[in-house]
Protein backbone atom coordinates (compact mmCIF):
# COMPACT_ATOMS: atom_id res chain seq x y z
CA UNK A 1 0.00 0.00 0.00
CA UNK A 2 2.95 2.39 0.40
CA UNK A 3 2.98 2.94 -3.38
CA UNK A 4 -0.52 4.10 -3.64
CA UNK A 5 -1.37 7.82 -2.52
CA UNK A 6 -1.01 9.13 0.85
CA UNK A 7 -3.84 11.41 0.60
CA UNK A 8 -3.19 13.42 4.52
CA UNK A 9 -0.02 14.89 1.94
CA UNK A 10 -2.74 16.45 -0.31
CA UNK A 11 -4.72 19.08 1.73
CA UNK A 12 -3.25 21.86 4.03
CA UNK A 13 -2.90 21.01 7.63
CA UNK A 14 -5.29 22.82 9.59
CA UNK A 15 -4.38 22.87 13.31
CA UNK A 16 -6.20 22.06 16.78
CA UNK A 17 -6.91 25.43 18.43
CA UNK A 18 -7.89 26.86 14.96
CA UNK A 19 -10.14 23.67 13.84
CA UNK A 20 -11.59 24.23 17.43
CA UNK A 21 -12.33 28.04 17.34
CA UNK A 22 -14.22 27.72 14.45
CA UNK A 23 -16.18 25.30 15.97
CA UNK A 24 -17.29 26.79 18.99
CA UNK A 25 -17.91 30.14 16.48
CA UNK A 26 -19.85 28.72 14.10
CA UNK A 27 -22.25 27.21 16.70
CA UNK A 28 -22.00 30.58 18.50
CA UNK A 29 -23.04 32.90 15.17
CA UNK A 30 -26.27 30.32 14.08
CA UNK A 31 -27.51 30.85 17.95
CA UNK A 32 -27.10 33.81 17.99
CA UNK A 33 -28.61 34.94 14.65
CA UNK A 34 -31.30 32.91 15.22
CA UNK A 35 -31.96 34.85 18.32
CA UNK A 36 -31.26 38.15 17.08
CA UNK A 37 -34.10 37.40 14.26
CA UNK A 38 -36.67 35.53 16.39
CA UNK A 39 -37.17 32.41 14.83
CA UNK A 40 -39.12 29.94 17.47
CA UNK A 41 -39.16 27.45 14.92
CA UNK A 42 -35.54 27.28 14.78
CA UNK A 43 -35.02 28.37 18.46
CA UNK A 44 -37.09 24.95 19.54
CA UNK A 45 -35.74 22.87 17.00
CA UNK A 46 -32.37 21.70 17.90
CA UNK A 47 -31.77 19.23 15.22
CA UNK A 48 -32.04 22.30 12.12
CA UNK A 49 -29.36 24.45 14.65
CA UNK A 50 -27.21 21.74 14.84
CA UNK A 51 -27.89 20.71 11.16
CA UNK A 52 -26.95 24.63 10.16
CA UNK A 53 -24.10 25.02 12.30
CA UNK A 54 -22.45 21.69 11.44
CA UNK A 55 -22.94 22.29 7.73
CA UNK A 56 -21.40 26.30 8.04
CA UNK A 57 -18.51 24.46 10.02
CA UNK A 58 -17.58 21.78 7.51
CA UNK A 59 -17.80 24.44 4.74
CA UNK A 60 -14.74 26.03 7.09
CA UNK A 61 -13.07 23.15 7.09
CA UNK A 62 -12.99 22.79 3.39
CA UNK A 63 -11.67 26.58 3.08
CA UNK A 64 -9.49 25.66 5.48
CA UNK A 65 -7.71 22.47 4.00
CA UNK A 66 -7.80 23.89 1.10
CA UNK A 67 -10.05 21.78 -1.16
CA UNK A 68 -10.06 21.41 -4.57
CA UNK A 69 -11.15 20.01 -7.53
CA UNK A 70 -8.04 18.17 -8.63
CA UNK A 71 -6.85 17.38 -5.33
CA UNK A 72 -10.77 15.94 -4.47
CA UNK A 73 -10.36 14.10 -8.09
CA UNK A 74 -7.25 12.30 -6.71
CA UNK A 75 -8.60 11.29 -3.25
CA UNK A 76 -12.09 9.46 -5.23
CA UNK A 77 -9.66 7.74 -7.68
CA UNK A 78 -7.58 6.68 -3.95
CA UNK A 79 -10.48 5.63 -1.97
CA UNK A 80 -11.79 3.32 -4.70
CA UNK A 81 -8.27 1.73 -5.58
CA UNK A 82 -8.29 0.98 -1.73
CA UNK A 83 -11.65 0.68 -0.31
CA UNK A 84 -11.89 -3.24 1.56
CA UNK A 85 -15.99 -3.61 1.03
CA UNK A 86 -16.39 -7.00 3.28
CA UNK A 87 -13.17 -4.93 6.04
CA UNK A 88 -15.97 -1.90 5.96
CA UNK A 89 -19.11 -4.32 6.50
CA UNK A 90 -17.27 -6.48 9.12
CA UNK A 91 -16.24 -3.13 11.21
CA UNK A 92 -19.63 -1.46 10.73
CA UNK A 93 -20.93 -4.87 12.19
CA UNK A 94 -18.44 -5.39 14.85
CA UNK A 95 -19.26 -1.62 16.44
CA UNK A 96 -23.12 -2.22 16.51
CA UNK A 97 -22.32 -4.92 18.57
CA UNK A 98 -20.57 -3.20 20.59
CA UNK A 99 -22.72 -0.63 20.87
CA UNK A 100 -25.66 -2.56 21.37
CA UNK A 101 -23.96 -4.39 24.12
CA UNK A 102 -22.56 -1.64 25.97
CA UNK A 103 -25.72 -0.20 26.08
CA UNK A 104 -28.00 -3.36 27.33
CA UNK A 105 -25.06 -3.95 30.09
CA UNK A 106 -25.41 -0.04 31.14
CA UNK A 107 -28.83 -0.40 31.06
CA UNK A 108 -28.83 -3.82 33.40
CA UNK A 109 -25.87 -1.83 35.49
CA UNK A 110 -28.10 1.20 36.54
CA UNK A 111 -31.17 -0.55 37.00
CA UNK A 112 -29.72 -2.68 40.14
CA UNK A 113 -27.92 0.75 41.39
CA UNK A 114 -30.56 3.22 40.37
CA UNK A 115 -33.78 1.69 38.95
CA UNK A 116 -35.62 5.17 39.18
CA UNK A 117 -33.09 7.17 37.31
CA UNK A 118 -32.66 4.65 34.73
CA UNK A 119 -36.18 4.94 33.78
CA UNK A 120 -36.39 8.28 34.26
CA UNK A 121 -33.34 8.52 31.19
CA UNK A 122 -34.91 6.12 29.31
CA UNK A 123 -37.96 7.94 29.10
CA UNK A 124 -36.08 11.19 28.29
CA UNK A 125 -34.34 9.54 25.59
CA UNK A 126 -37.36 8.82 23.75
CA UNK A 127 -38.80 12.18 23.20
CA UNK A 128 -36.95 13.81 20.23
CA UNK A 129 -37.67 15.58 17.32
CA UNK A 130 -38.63 13.49 14.78
CA UNK A 131 -42.28 12.90 15.23
CA UNK A 132 -42.71 14.87 11.50
CA UNK A 133 -41.30 14.08 7.86
CA UNK A 134 -39.72 17.19 7.96
CA UNK A 135 -37.79 16.39 11.32
CA UNK A 136 -36.97 12.65 10.38
CA UNK A 137 -35.41 14.65 7.21
CA UNK A 138 -33.15 16.86 9.08
CA UNK A 139 -32.41 14.56 11.73
CA UNK A 140 -31.52 11.71 9.21
CA UNK A 141 -28.98 14.70 7.30
CA UNK A 142 -27.36 15.67 10.49
CA UNK A 143 -27.21 11.99 11.67
CA UNK A 144 -25.80 9.91 8.73
CA UNK A 145 -24.78 12.84 6.70
CA UNK A 146 -23.11 16.38 8.59
CA UNK A 147 -21.89 14.15 11.19
CA UNK A 148 -19.74 11.47 9.47
CA UNK A 149 -18.85 14.55 7.56
CA UNK A 150 -17.78 16.98 10.08
CA UNK A 151 -16.62 14.33 13.09
CA UNK A 152 -13.88 12.06 10.80
CA UNK A 153 -12.43 15.51 9.19
CA UNK A 154 -12.29 17.44 13.00
CA UNK A 155 -11.37 14.23 14.69
CA UNK A 156 -9.25 11.89 12.50
CA UNK A 157 -7.62 14.14 10.01
CA UNK A 158 -7.19 17.04 12.85
CA UNK A 159 -6.77 15.95 15.96
CA UNK A 160 -5.98 12.42 15.87
CA UNK A 161 -2.98 13.59 12.97
CA UNK A 162 -2.22 16.45 14.84
CA UNK A 163 -1.26 14.67 18.12
CA UNK A 164 0.05 11.74 16.64
CA UNK A 165 2.97 13.70 14.70
CA UNK A 166 3.31 16.19 17.38
CA UNK A 167 3.69 13.19 19.85
CA UNK A 168 3.18 9.67 18.89
CA UNK A 169 0.53 7.54 16.76
CA UNK A 170 -0.80 5.76 20.02
CA UNK A 171 -1.35 8.95 22.07
CA UNK A 172 -3.29 10.44 19.26
CA UNK A 173 -5.45 7.59 18.54
CA UNK A 174 -6.42 7.11 22.45
CA UNK A 175 -6.60 11.01 22.51
CA UNK A 176 -8.58 11.95 19.95
CA UNK A 177 -11.14 9.18 20.55
CA UNK A 178 -11.59 10.08 24.50
CA UNK A 179 -12.54 13.39 23.20
CA UNK A 180 -14.78 11.94 20.23
CA UNK A 181 -16.20 9.38 22.43
CA UNK A 182 -16.99 11.94 25.35
CA UNK A 183 -19.10 14.13 23.27
CA UNK A 184 -21.86 11.08 22.89
CA UNK A 185 -23.91 11.41 25.76
CA UNK A 186 -25.81 8.55 24.97
CA UNK A 187 -25.79 5.35 27.45
CA UNK A 188 -23.15 4.29 24.51
CA UNK A 189 -20.16 6.61 25.25
CA UNK A 190 -17.67 3.54 25.67
CA UNK A 191 -18.77 2.69 22.00
CA UNK A 192 -17.99 5.76 20.55
CA UNK A 193 -14.70 5.47 21.84
CA UNK A 194 -13.97 1.96 20.42
CA UNK A 195 -15.29 3.12 16.85
CA UNK A 196 -13.26 6.33 17.58
CA UNK A 197 -10.33 3.76 17.68
CA UNK A 198 -11.49 1.91 14.86
CA UNK A 199 -11.50 4.78 12.79
CA UNK A 200 -8.60 5.75 13.22
CA UNK A 201 -6.66 2.47 12.34
CA UNK A 202 -8.88 2.99 8.97
CA UNK A 203 -7.08 6.48 8.64
CA UNK A 204 -3.72 5.72 9.38
CA UNK A 205 -4.05 2.43 7.07
CA UNK A 206 -5.49 3.58 3.87
CA UNK A 207 -4.67 7.44 4.33
CA UNK A 208 -7.34 8.14 2.90
CA UNK A 209 -10.42 10.05 5.12
CA UNK A 210 -13.36 8.88 2.61
CA UNK A 211 -12.83 5.53 4.01
CA UNK A 212 -13.54 6.46 7.76
CA UNK A 213 -16.39 8.28 7.06
CA UNK A 214 -17.58 5.01 4.42
CA UNK A 215 -17.97 3.36 8.10
CA UNK A 216 -19.05 6.28 9.82
CA UNK A 217 -21.63 6.87 7.67
CA UNK A 218 -22.85 3.29 7.59
CA UNK A 219 -22.87 3.29 11.27
CA UNK A 220 -24.95 6.09 11.90
CA UNK A 221 -27.57 4.98 9.05
CA UNK A 222 -27.81 1.37 10.39
CA UNK A 223 -28.10 3.08 14.04
CA UNK A 224 -30.80 5.45 12.43
CA UNK A 225 -32.78 2.84 10.68
CA UNK A 226 -35.07 2.30 13.69
CA UNK A 227 -36.23 5.79 13.95
CA UNK A 228 -37.51 5.91 10.13
CA UNK A 229 -40.47 4.96 11.11
CA UNK A 230 -41.97 7.75 13.00
CA UNK A 231 -45.85 6.00 13.17
CA UNK A 232 -44.47 3.49 15.30
CA UNK A 233 -45.98 3.55 19.12
CA UNK A 234 -42.94 4.41 21.91
CA UNK A 235 -42.52 1.73 24.08
CA UNK A 236 -42.86 3.43 27.87
CA UNK A 237 -43.02 0.82 30.00
CA UNK A 238 -40.69 0.74 33.03
CA UNK A 239 -37.58 -1.76 33.17
CA UNK A 240 -38.14 -5.01 35.36
CA UNK A 241 -35.84 -6.31 37.08
CA UNK A 242 -35.95 -9.27 34.65
CA UNK A 243 -35.24 -6.98 32.03
CA UNK A 244 -32.48 -5.92 33.69
CA UNK A 245 -31.36 -9.21 33.83
CA UNK A 246 -31.85 -10.30 30.17
CA UNK A 247 -29.69 -6.90 29.23
CA UNK A 248 -26.81 -7.86 31.59
CA UNK A 249 -26.77 -11.21 30.30
CA UNK A 250 -27.34 -10.32 26.60
CA UNK A 251 -25.17 -7.47 26.49
CA UNK A 252 -22.44 -9.40 28.07
CA UNK A 253 -22.92 -12.07 25.02
CA UNK A 254 -22.62 -9.46 22.21
CA UNK A 255 -19.83 -7.60 24.12
CA UNK A 256 -17.28 -10.70 24.27
CA UNK A 257 -18.57 -11.50 20.13
CA UNK A 258 -17.49 -7.39 19.32
CA UNK A 259 -14.75 -7.79 21.31
CA UNK A 260 -13.36 -10.48 19.95
CA UNK A 261 -13.55 -9.08 16.80
CA UNK A 262 -12.39 -5.41 17.42
CA UNK A 263 -9.18 -7.20 19.05
CA UNK A 264 -8.74 -9.26 15.76
CA UNK A 265 -9.21 -5.86 13.91
CA UNK A 266 -6.14 -4.24 15.81
CA UNK A 267 -4.39 -7.31 15.55
CA UNK A 268 -4.64 -7.62 12.22
CA UNK A 269 -3.47 -4.11 11.46
CA UNK A 270 -1.04 -3.08 14.14
CA UNK A 271 1.97 -2.92 11.94
CA UNK A 272 -0.01 0.18 10.34
CA UNK A 273 0.45 2.04 13.43
CA UNK A 274 4.29 1.67 13.17
CA UNK A 275 4.28 3.75 9.89
CA UNK A 276 2.67 7.10 11.40
CA UNK A 277 1.98 9.92 9.81
CA UNK A 278 5.09 10.89 7.32
CA UNK A 279 5.75 14.50 8.69
CA UNK A 280 5.18 17.59 6.04
CA UNK A 281 8.39 19.66 4.87
CA UNK A 282 6.70 22.89 6.52
CA UNK A 283 6.24 21.02 9.50
CA UNK A 284 9.78 19.55 9.75
CA UNK A 285 10.58 23.00 11.53
CA UNK A 286 7.31 23.88 13.60
CA UNK A 287 4.81 21.68 14.39
CA UNK A 288 2.07 23.03 16.34
CA UNK A 289 -1.38 21.68 17.38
Amino acid sequence: MSNMLDSTKEFNEVKIYTAVFWYIFTMLIVTITAYIIGDVYLLNNSNLLSLISTTLFIFVLFYKFKVKRNKLSLLIKDYFTKINIKEIFGIVVTQLCLSMSLSLLLIGIIYFTSPNMLNKLLSQSSVDEVSTYSGLFISMLITVIGAPLMEELLFRAIIFKRISRKFNIYLGMILSSLIFGSLHIELAIIGAFLFGIACCILYIKYKNILIPMTVHFLNNFLSFFPQLDINSPVDSTPITSLDARISIISGSLLFLIGMYFFIKFIFKNKSYLKEGFSPRIDEKLNLKI
